[in-house]
């Protein structure tokens, strides 16, 4: 290992409850007011002196910077271009000896945002937006400094959400420095193909080589084992944690037994697809229509699509015309029955921290009034009527019972189930949340409440700590404590003081900051996991788990 440091100065989704991952709708009220003020000032510039330094790994070596007691790379690239002839393809390893730049973040994958909510999605999502490119496999890394090999820290490996469309590893939001420097973690962040890059569902490629975000992810883990210990990180205590569409990414890798990683953190997203749904290439093949690739599918096809440049596939998934591409099943990297599978032991055997928020779907279903109408689009074949749902939420009306079924039927009620068969399987350190914290300068749109994703900013530490209230510093360092205890000892008896292990039935779902509790002794209210899951127990797990 070599490890230099210089002291010149430096400045440096309407969804099906059979998904796999989230789609944003197609009908939102589309709310800018008020948006690119809060957005554009979310994450205060960090404009400070910095020292280089040079970490030397099998991407070569990497000149970064030590700024204020913390170690960064950024833009590492770990696997080669896939683009030409590489474009959907395995990712393949990057290797250099050379001397790299790796003082500034990498570009995005190219995003897809659906035509109809693009405005909205970008500024809560990808704001400010980073420059895209389909040369995208980097990575980024913060770690305490100075550099401790003998006593080697615990890795947190985040993987994003973003619908398995867009999102990346390159934003502002998710820059590991507060973690890396208040928990004494080592941070990783890093892109993976979205859409039609990265889940094509292509009927041009083997079944097996159409998740080709999930082999980019597992290229990545293979980087942190390969590397991690040169920035002061223990190869064997990695988790991985993800959100949305990341957290279906460890679900994934959960459910296939990879190994590697010696925990999971599942942030709003359980997948609990059906074992015998057939791939839907539809998508693909109107895309190869529409741009002039009219061969059978087949490598004829492959070859002319591949000649495409990547604005003209960018300009036309972005566009009224296409459709959503995502998962596959192909009982490789990702299998139709989790559940089942983590009872028969074929799963990683791993600590879980799993939850979800409060009003996880209330951005979801924005502007939507008739509950009718919402259940025919959303379940429709399935014998079930809005006053059979309204008999599970009485005292709402139909704005709020719309939202609360859509956040039990799509986050809380498959979380209770990943729970629930990991501790029956025998897995004891499985710890269940719901996360409710309330800010005003983070209420966006109506009736937003704990809203998809709103948490990050504070597991992160990236939040505006100018224009945010002091509760909400306080909380961020409540939840990062939290989670630094369950990824440094993930078979603690608890993260958080009253936060035991999840035993279904009991007083062990941990409430997080539900009535405006914030501090570490206190933002953890343990309730009895039915007070949150009677409507997964009275209907929904059915309908969840057999469509009926």
């Amino acid at each position: 290992m070599t490890h230099q440091r210089h002291m010149t100065p430096a400045v440096p989704c309407p969804y099906k409850p059979r998904f796999w991952f989230l789609i944003a709708p197609t009908n939102f009220t589309v709310m800018k007011l008020s948006l690119s003020c809060f957005f554009f000032s979310l994450w205060p510039s960090l404009c400070a002196t910095a020292d280089p330094v040079t970490i030397t790994t099998t991407s070569g070596h990497l000149r970064g910077v030590v700024d204020d007691g913390v170690l960064s790379v950024k833009g590492v690239r770990f696997g080669l271009a896939p683009t030409g002839a590489l474009r959907w393809l395995p990712p393949v390893a990057f290797r250099s000896a050379a001397v790299q730049d790796a003082t500034k973040l990498g570009p995005s994958c190219i995003q897809q945002f659906t035509f109809a909510t693009a405005n909205l999605t970008e500024f809560l999502f990808n704001n400010p937006p980073p420059p895209e490119n389909e040369d995208c496999l980097f990575l980024n890394v913060w770690a305490p400094s100075p550099v401790t090999p003998l006593k080697l820290k615990p890795v947190l490996f985040w993987i994003y959400g973003g619908s398995l469309a867009f999102g990346t590893g390159s934003l502002p939001a998710y820059d590991g420095t507060s973690i890396a420097k208040n928990q004494e973690l080592v941070v990783v962040t890093f892109n993976y193909r979205t859409n039609v890059f990265g889940f094509p569902s292509a009927p041009d490629l083997p079944l097996t080589g159409n998740n080709l975000g999930f082999l980019d992810q597992e290229l990545a883990l293979n980087w942190v084992h390969e590397n991690i210990i040169h920035f002061g990180g223990d190869p064997t205590q990695v988790t991985i944690m993800g959100q949305s569409a990341g957290s279906v990414s460890v679900a994934a890798a959960i459910t296939r037994n990879q190994q590697g990683f010696k925990a999971g953190i599942m942030l709003s997203g359980a997948p609990l697809g059906p074992a015998d749904d057939a791939p839907d290439f539809s998508s693909f093949d109107d895309f190869a229509n529409a741009v002039n690739c009219e061969q059978s599918p087949g490598p004829r096809r492959l070859a002319c699509l591949r000649q495409i440049p990547a604005t003209v596939v960018r300009n036309f998934t972005n566009g009224p015309s296409s459709g959503a591409f995502g998962l596959v099943l192909d009982n490789f990297t990702f299998f139709g029955d989790p559940l089942g599978r983590i009872l028969a032991h074929k799963t990683t055997r791993t600590p879980l921290m799993i939850g979800n928020t409060q009003n996880d779907a209330s951005l979801f279903v924005l502007g939507l009034t008739n509950l009718t109408e919402f259940l025919q689009s959303t379940l429709p074949g399935v014998p079930i009527s809005a006053d059979q749902i309204r008999g599970l939420y009485p005292g709402r009306n139909d704005v709020q019972v719309i939202g609360a079924f859509s956040t039990d039927l799509t986050f809380r009620c498959p979380a209770s189930l990943w729970a629930g068969a990991m501790v029956k399987a025998g897995i004891k350190d499985v710890f269940r949340y719901s996360y409710g914290a309330v800010f005003p300068d983070t209420q966006l749109f109506p009736n937003a409440g704990a809203w998809h994703s709103s948490e990050l900013e504070l597991i992160f530490g990236t939040f505006n700590q100018t224009s945010s209230g002091n509760d909400k510093a306080v909380l961020s360092k409540s939840l990062q404590t939290a989670i630094a205890n369950f990824v440094k000892n993930p078979s603690t008896v608890s993260p958080a003081p009253n936060w035991e292990r999840y035993d279904p039935g009991q007083k062990t779902l941990a409430e997080l900051a539900f009535s405006g509790n914030v501090g570490f002794d206190d933002f953890v209210n343990p309730v009895m996991s039915d007070s949150e899951d009677g409507s997964c127990n009275a209907l929904l797990d059915k309908i969840i788990t057999s469509g009926v």
